[in-house]
């Protein structure tokens, strides 16, 4: 796969040892597109509404012409994740505000299934911790992953993120569907972990 332009959106690039996070532009629907498409069933359970979402290229464009007119407004900041060695796209890491022009926000991710277990999501998950706070000014960011996500768990305790509530969504439950109780993680800009990220 060839390594993505410079973003037109914006000048933004967060660099780690061994990532480019960079803003999506539209030349990145393929990439997108396929990442979702190889690992749509395992990620439906946790991304719903963007795997059902993007299902074809010109999903994954519309969704990414979406993420710039979010990104530009200030609120959602969504960037793939590169590899540096090889230039490929291996997933995504979104940054959202909880509510417009508040300092408070919410990190997700995912990763395609090849990438998982190298520490390339904690990697790009302290970059992204650096930026809300560095950059965009925030106070806090969440993370959310269900209970039994030992990975993410981990994830967001190597990370600085503590445990503070864990919750059963109000959804409907189905056989296909089961409410999952949810744990809630957070880091604050004057935590005492933050100059380790």
């Amino acid at each position: 796969m060839p390594s993505p332009h410079t973003p037109s959106v914006t000048s933004i690039e967060l660099s780690t040892e061994r990532l480019r996070i960079l803003p999506y532009t539209p030349e990145m629907a393929p990439d997108f597109w396929q990442l979702l498409d190889q690992n749509r069933e395992r990620l439906l359970p946790d991304f719903p509404d963007r795997t059902t979402a993007v299902v074809t290229v010109q999903d994954a464009l519309n969704r990414i012409r979406v993420f710039i007119s979010q990104h530009r407004a200030g609120d959602l900041y969504s960037f793939g994740i590169w590899r540096k060695e090889t230039g490929d796209y291996i997933g995504d890491i979104t940054l959202r505000r909880l509510a417009r022009g508040k300092p408070f926000s919410e990190v997700g991710y995912y990763l395609g299934a090849e990438a998982e277990g190298h520490g390339y999501v904690t990697e790009a998950l302290k970059a992204m911790v650096r930026y809300a706070f560095q950059v965009l000014r925030m106070e806090s960011v969440n993370l959310r992953c269900a209970e039994t996500n030992e990975k993410s768990k981990r994830v967001a305790e190597r990370s600085g993120f503590s445990l503070v509530k864990t919750y059963t969504p109000t959804q409907q439950e189905t056989d296909e569907n089961p409410a999952r109780p949810i744990h809630v993680y957070r880091i604050k800009n004057n935590d005492p972990t933050i100059h380790l990220l």
